[in-house]
């Protein structure tokens, strides 16, 4: 049976935007022969299937080279000696995941079947939504369940291999006894269902296995392509041998993973067959953030290649090479251990801190000490907030607590957007954070916020309002109990007042145990309750600052604009408006920079030119004009912009989740209600435009 409706749907959401679509229809009839048709419009397309209406229609998924249009089936459904080849195939524009639930060949899925198939889809799909991924297309194939992503992929043997690998990562995390991610449909010239035709598996004789119509349960708002970047960043993880290492007297060919579990009493919850080869091994409970099985496994694949992989956010970025240091430190290398070390701090998680009593100021002691009476400082000692740059927080360990930091840019840099992804990263590790801003309006600023905590996947663009998106409302009271009084807004009907500002900035950290503190910004403070001129009230403010944050033991961050900018000079540290007490007193001076045309002409002036080219691939740059810890400056850090979640990434494939959104395991789902309604009789009923 043909629904047509629906058939029209499916050419509109898979090929109507194509600017020259080119479809091959294939037709399986009733004796197991194959046919084969080329078409550029949905109503040629009808016309022809018409002709087959108990048949299984399917079609190629990607984009297909236009001269195939001038073989003998232009237009026409008939026996051909040629159809659509890997080579035929231009530009890799969907990729296609197909859940079938195991079961006896020819024959269709029970409804129990097509249960355990969506369990494992939705699984795959929060991973991979979790990982950046944009929503796909979502169908009811008849007998399981197709998830399709659009992509933008160059066709030919790298992106072959790209999107098998992808697919093998997959398998290897999700795959079971009970439903297969298939392999096979990694092919460039993969065929698959015509959404709207039937099954015609098996027969239609039994009730708990009938012959059922393909649907559409999803179709997003809109199907955005999802970076490249992205799916290579999964690909990536796929277990390869790695290269061989004498320098510790031992390479990978005499490693025995058996022998390495067994020496150092690693529990195995279960072991099973890949399919390929190779041997998953469940484990009891993961090394870094410690959850039961059956989230943490250990791959062993039939290439000698070893893999390690948790469900968990703290664990995204943990790799074999980190589960074998975390057990024997001397595996690797010095530059291996330093890696593993910087993740190892990096994600660990963090005891949530509690308000420290409010007492009175200590003895200070002798006037004058020896150093014997002098407490070192071990680098352990310190505790830095991670501001979720990497390369800044890899190099500068984070913000310091007990320095104060002056942070400026030149306009447009986006001050805002990086000190409220400084916020998001300090609460993800349970480090409360206050923030007075004399210029942003509350709302606003919620509204920013949450769509920044809210990430790509979960804002909805505003119709009419070009690059304008906002956090549904369900999603903001997630993260407003996530958050809960972790952040804290100052209420600029208390005034700006630089005295009382600083006053109630002092019982915020006494009473609510706040360790970062944002003042944005220094010309919207009321300098005119201190005596003395403009420089004298700011150098006595900048004082009271560094003080507070070193006898209160947090971080303080204040944002000062610049002078009014040279059209050729590069915004330095000497451009900071103000006194030049400002950097002087601060302990860290940050300055971002928004990298256009402009940026390339004023950059000549300090860096090189091969450190610019570098530079103008990034929307942002952070620099580091002065650190006392470490006395580092002129550092640099690109960056790159995010639209639809005003995100700042470290790199393209970056997506962040943030504490309020719960990553899913294999076995323990989330609710249903963090995702599209998959089981719905008809797809996305808010979004749908079809």
């Amino acid at each position: 049976m043909l629904n047509e409706t629906t058939i029209r749907q499916w050419w509109e959401v898979f090929h109507g935007w194509k600017e020259k679509p080119l479809v091959e229809i294939r037709v399986l009839d009733e004796r197991g022969k194959w046919l084969s048709g080329y078409f550029k419009d949905v109503e040629t397309m009808l016309r022809e299937i018409r002709r087959f209406p108990n048949c299984g229609i399917f079609a190629t998924i990607n984009e297909v080279d236009e001269g195939c249009f001038y073989r003998p089936q232009c237009e026409t459904i008939i026996h051909a000696k040629t159809t659509t080849s890997g080579e035929n195939i231009t530009r890799r524009t969907c990729l296609f995941l197909d859940f079938d639930p195991k079961r006896p060949s020819d024959t269709n899925a029970t409804d129990e079947d097509k249960a355990i198939a969506m369990a494992k889809m939705k699984t795959v799909y929060r991973f991979l939504r979790d990982e950046g991924f944009c929503d796909p297309v979502v169908a009811d194939s008849s007998n399981g369940y197709h998830c399709m992503y659009h992509i933008d992929v160059a066709a030919g043997p790298e992106g072959d291999t790209l999107i098998k690998d992808f697919v093998s990562v997959l398998g290897l995390m999700f795959f079971d006894e009970k439903v297969k991610i298939d392999k096979a449909t990694t092919d460039a010239n993969r065929i698959a269902k015509v959404i709207g035709t039937s099954s015609v598996k098996g027969t239609s004789k039994f009730k708990d296995r009938p012959q059922r119509e393909s649907k559409f349960i999803y179709i997003p708002q809109e199907w955005k392509v999802t970076p490249e970047a992205i799916i290579r960043k999964i690909a990536a993880r796929l277990p390869k041998p790695e290269e061989h290492s004498y320098r510790y007297g031992k390479s990978e060919s005499d490693f025995n993973l058996d022998d390495f579990i067994r020496e150092h009493d690693i529990e195995i919850a279960s072991r099973s067959q890949t399919g390929d080869g190779g041997e998953k091994l469940v484990l009891k409970s993961c090394p870094f953030c410690g959850h039961g099985a059956p989230d943490s496994a250990i791959f062993r694949l039939k290439n000698g290649g070893y893999g390690f992989l948790c469900f968990h956010n703290s664990c995204q970025d943990k790799t074999w090479k980190d589960f074998r240091l975390f057990y024997d430190p001397n595996a690797y290398d010095r530059k291996e251990r330093e890696e593993y070390e910087f993740r190892r701090r990096y994600g660990s998680e963090r005891k949530a801190f509690t308000p420290p009593p409010v007492v009175a100021e200590d003895n200070r002691g002798d006037k004058w000490k020896p150093l014997s009476s002098i407490k070192r400082m071990s680098p352990n000692d310190y505790v830095f907030i991670p501001t979720g740059i990497k390369d800044f927080d890899r190099k500068m360990f984070g913000l310091a607590l007990g320095d104060l930091t002056v942070f400026s840019g030149s306009s447009g840099a986006g001050k805002s957007t990086i000190l409220n992804h400084f916020a998001l990263n300090a609460i993800q590790r349970d480090f409360p954070v206050a923030l007075w801003t004399g210029e942003l309006q509350d709302s606003r600023f919620l509204d920013w916020f949450d769509q920044m905590a809210a990430g790509r996947n979960f804002v909805r663009q505003v119709y009419g309002f070009e690059n304008f998106y906002t956090t549904p409302d369900d999603v903001r009271t997630k993260i407003h109990n996530w958050v809960g009084d972790r952040f804290l807004l100052y209420n600029n009907d208390y005034g700006s007042d630089s005295g009382q500002i600083v006053a109630d900035v002092t019982e915020c950290i006494e009473k609510r145990g706040v360790k970062l503190v944002m003042l944005d910004n220094l010309m919207a403070l009321n300098l005119n309750d201190a005596d003395g001129t403009e420089n004298e009230r700011q150098t006595h403010l900048v004082k009271e600052l560094k003080d507070l944050a070193k006898k209160k033991n947090v971080h303080i961050i204040l944002v000062c604009h610049p002078r009014k900018e040279d059209a050729k000079q590069l915004l330095r540290k000497e451009s900071i408006a103000g006194t030049m007490n400002l950097t002087n007193l601060a302990d860290n001076v940050i300055i971002a920079h928004r990298v256009r045309m402009d940026f390339e002409i004023r950059a000549k002036s300090v860096f090189s030119i091969a450190a610019i080219n570098d530079m103008m691939q990034y929307d942002v740059v952070i620099e580091v004009a002065k650190n006392r810890i470490n006395g580092i400056v002129d550092f640099t850090v690109g960056l790159y912009y995010e639209i639809e979640s005003r995100r700042i990434l470290n790199s393209k494939d970056e997506y962040v989740v943030y504490g309020w959104q719960e990553t899913a395991t294999q076995q323990t789902l989330a609710p249903d209600e963090d995702m599209p309604d998959f089981e719905s009789e008809k797809p996305d009923a808010y979004y749908n435009n079809f």
